[in-house]
């Protein structure tokens, strides 16, 4: 989908947005550029026009200077290409090692009649609270 080019491009700008710190790999050591990027179109291609527009946008420019452009003049660009990087970089299994993250995991569901029934009888209990509004008088 995207030219190595574009990707070099993506991958320069990524990694000014993900740096390498405090023990979290940088979004290229994630295989951002490589590998997730392309997932995470497969996921949001409605990004995939707005990620272009950005990498169209930053062409030669210095990946801050890219990034200031993008994030003042280019905005939807900027939000296209910021979403399928934070996206992309949450969706490699060592980042959500890191930081603790085991996904999506099902639950069983919750047996709460006992609650339901309790509330119930605290209405029943209560008794009427609101009185019946009075019929319209007819004209």
């Amino acid at each position: 989908m995207l030219s190595d080019a574009e990707r070099q491009r993506f991958a320069a700008i990524a990694d000014v947005l993900i740096p390498e710190a405090e023990g979290m790999p940088s979004a290229s050591q994630a295989d951002v550029p490589t590998t997730w990027l392309d997932v995470a179109l497969t996921h949001r291609p409605d990004l995939t026009a707005g990620l272009l527009q950005a990498l169209t946008v930053a062409g030669d420019l210095p990946p801050a200077e890219a990034i200031d452009l993008l994030n003042t003049d280019h905005i939807p660009a900027f939000e296209a290409l910021g979403t399928l990087l934070a996206g992309a970089y949450y969706m490699n299994p060592e980042i959500k090692r890191l930081i603790g993250y085991p996904g999506q995991v099902a639950t069983p569901p919750k047996d709460d009649t006992d609650t339901y029934f309790d509330l119930l009888e605290n209405v029943l209990e209560r008794g009427q609270v609101y009185r019946d509004a009075p019929a319209e008088a007819s004209s």
